[in-house]
């Protein structure tokens, strides 16, 4: 038996986020045209010359060599001549592939992140112990078990943290000038699929999916179960922005809860032309085509999310509102190893029921380490949905109606990095300790910009730091009077123009601090999500075109 066929594959099939660009579509090919034969001569030659290298190496070398590194390092030069998405997973990587395809793994229950070189508490989730035991976010981690986290990485402390359910460690965290230590209980964290699930208006239901892990149908099945017990629905709102994705067989389950039996909803391509597979909806829909249905994506919706999206679209089953989808059109498998170790590796491509595939970066085109055998593509872009609607094949999925909303810029981003919205939520709810009749105001917007004002807060845009580049340039070169007048002239423009960021973002930068502060006053998740759909552009867009009967299915005929 042949080397690949005493492999057993693990059939889990699931798409990764990843930041990919390409409008040509793969027609699946043989290969390099040869037989299993030349495939396996190549594999004995090369894995003898391997293998006689790296004996020499590990036994030669003038200086002594880690093996497990140094063959970790060969798989993973190997692999980088390859998509992105093929990757070796070691023995120490179990809990990610737990947490994709399960949502589950054993932890305590926080997220954390980074700031002044130093890991912090980011999230908290309800009902574990983190959260028990009186940890909050912002908190710095300095130690775990005796180890200290000083100058450590944010997944060095997830190992740390991750471990079977019941065990105990101990964290010391940082609290302002404090050191205060906690002794924690890991426990099974169960991430939930569906975030928020509700009416945001009379007989508009909307529903937040967070990713498609193995219990998202089931979700998404309960979600629209309430929904419909609180009587006639008029509409669905799903907002999949953000989504990075997750399992397929979850994505083809969500969709026949929205399509109509007997509908093709996915076709999947491999490098066999027998390899060829179509997934078509077998059950009839929860919501059926008579319920508007519009779904929200944005640039980060991406593998799954873009297969529920372009199935809807293609089969002219609701709206799509917001902004381009990421494009992903790669699908991958575990295959396992020795050792405990995995390998995800890419085994298809994905096709819409139109025919298009969306991936935006055509790794295999542009082949530029010369390891892929050429395969024929063409160069159709248009496609038609089942209405006869044009729909393009140009990386990611464009949304039928485009929303866009600002969601960041050189100001936001320096308030996010210097952590303003949090410290001034933890000054102002020590001075109004009372939750209760909390509502986001412009006096408290006014509060936060006196807030930043008063710190050491220092926005400088990107052009004002080339500008102080350039002055300091002239200077030396020591060039004319004139010259320095233009550049104080400039200076005194990008501030005018820095000014105008404050003024654009100021929606932004209150829905912020309105959950900041609500986060602050330990309130709720399901509290802070609808408080920020009241101000969501993108989600009244898509209300307002489920109560515009006419207009929603003008949307969906073609022109």
């Amino acid at each position: 038996m042949n080397l690949f066929k005493k492999l057993s594959l693990f059939m889990l099939v699931f798409f990764m986020i990843s930041f990919t660009s390409s409008s040509s579509v793969l027609f699946s090919g043989p290969g390099d045209g040869g037989g299993d034969d030349d495939v396996y001569t190549q594999i004995n030659k090369n894995m003898d010359v391997f293998g006689k290298l790296y004996k020499e190496i590990m036994l030669d070398y003038v200086d002594e060599i880690n093996g497990d590194k140094f063959m970790k390092a060969g798989i993973e030069g190997m692999l980088g001549t390859l998509d992105p998405y093929t990757n070796f997973l070691d023995e120490s990587r179990k809990d990610e592939v737990d947490l994709i395809t399960t949502g589950k793994y054993g932890g305590i229950g926080i997220t954390v992140g980074t700031k002044d070189s130093m890991i912090i508490i980011t999230e908290i989730l309800d009902g574990y112990s983190a959260q028990k035991e009186g940890l909050r976010r912002g908190d710095k981690i300095i130690e775990i078990d005796g180890n200290s986290m000083l100058g450590r990485k944010m997944g060095d402390v997830r190992t740390y943290t991750k471990g079977d359910p019941g065990t105990k460690m101990k964290m010391k965290v940082l609290r302002g000038e404090r050191e205060i230590e906690f002794t924690l209980t890991r426990q099974e964290i169960q991430l939930k699929n569906v975030s928020y699930k509700g009416m945001v208006e009379d007989g508009i239901g909307y529903i937040k999916l967070e990713r498609f892990s193995r219990y998202a149908e089931n979700e998404i099945v309960d979600a629209l179960t309430e929904i419909k017990s609180k009587g006639e629905v008029k509409g669905i709102v799903l907002d999949l922005r953000g989504n990075p994705g997750g399992l397929l067989d979850a994505a083809i389950g969500i969709l026949n809860k929205f399509v109509d039996k007997g509908n093709l909803l996915l076709t999947t391509k491999g490098r066999k032309l027998d390899s060829e597979r179509k997934y078509f909806s077998s059950e009839t829909p929860m919501i059926g085509k008579d319920i508007p249905l519009v779904l929200l994506i944005d640039e980060n919706s991406a593998s799954a999310s873009e297969i529920v999206a372009g199935a809807i679209q293609d089969l002219d089953r609701g709206v799509l509102v917001g902004t381009k989808s990421f494009g992903k059109g790669l699908v991958q498998v575990f295959q396992p190893l020795s050792y405990g170790n995995q390998l995800k590796i890419t085994n298809q491509k994905y096709f819409t029921p139109s025919g298009r595939w969306i991936q935006s970066k055509n790794y295999f085109k542009e082949n530029k380490y010369g390891v892929f055998v050429q395969n024929p593509y063409f160069n159709q872009k248009e496609f038609k949905t089942l209405n006869g609607r044009i729909v393009f094949a140009e990386g990611g999925i464009t949304p039928d109606e485009i929303v866009d909303v600002i969601k960041n810029n050189e100001l936001l981003e320096a308030l996010n990095y210097e952590d303003m919205y949090f410290r001034f939520a933890s000054k102002y709810t020590e001075d109004n300790p009372n939750s209760s009749g909390f509502a986001m105001t412009d006096d408290i917007l006014n509060q936060f910009l006196g807030f930043i004002n008063s710190t050491d807060f220092e926005f400088k845009s990107g052009a004002e730091t080339e500008l102080a580049h350039l002055r300091k340039a002239t200077e030396e070169q020591k060039y004319s009077e004139k010259v320095q007048s233009y550049i104080s002239l400039l200076e005194g423009e990008l501030r005018s123009e820095k000014f105008k960021d404050f003024e654009s973002s100021k929606g932004i930068i209150k829905q912020e601090l309105e959950k900041e502060i609500l986060r602050k006053f330990n309130k709720p998740d399901k509290e802070v999500i609808e408080s920020a759909l009241k101000n969501d552009a993108q989600l009244q867009r898509a209300v307002n075109i489920i109560k515009d009967k006419g207009f929603y299915d003008s949307l969906l005929k073609a022109q």
